[in-house]
């Protein structure tokens, strides 16, 4: 959904500075002067409108990249590291909120002992693990 909004705003930038860049004209700003007429060249005023118009699109492109992208980027690599680090007998839960242990890691799967006598083996997807509590509690126990 992100990226849709992205490539719409993206398009509608490049579309309002073809526009502009070509004469065509796009959004008015109060007090601009009028358009010239058709055969009459146009005041020399200056591309102050069109300079500030790129600066402010890639002041959004900037903030959407800073405020979304960037930190859904620092999320995925950190899930990724999550995920390779994974090894028997940690405690995770899964994206359905299911705790369980780590009976064996596969390539893209792994087996979770559920349940309290941990009988049950359940195969799930790596994708499907959302915390490694065991971890957390390392990382937690380190910490000052």
């Amino acid at each position: 959904m992100f990226f849709r909004i992205l490539s719409t705003v993206s398009l509608l930038a490049v579309t309002l500075a073809i526009g502009l860049v070509a004469g065509e004209g796009g959004p008015s700003i109060p007090g601009d002067p009028a358009p010239a007429a058709p055969g009459h060249p146009a005041a020399a005023d200056g591309g102050g409108n069109n300079l500030f118009f790129f600066l402010m699109m890639l002041a959004v492109v900037a903030f959407m990249y800073f405020v979304l992208i960037r930190p859904q980027q620092k999320e995925e690599k950190r899930r990724k590291e999550m995920i390779a680090a994974i090894k028997r007998g940690d405690r995770v839960v899964t994206i359905g909120g299911a705790h369980g242990v780590v009976d064996s890691v596969g390539e893209k799967t792994v087996d979770l002992r559920l349940g309290t006598d941990k009988s049950a083996v359940v195969t799930f997807n790596l994708g499907a693990i959302s915390t490694n509590l065991t971890a957390e509690e390392a990382a937690k126990g380190a910490k000052p």
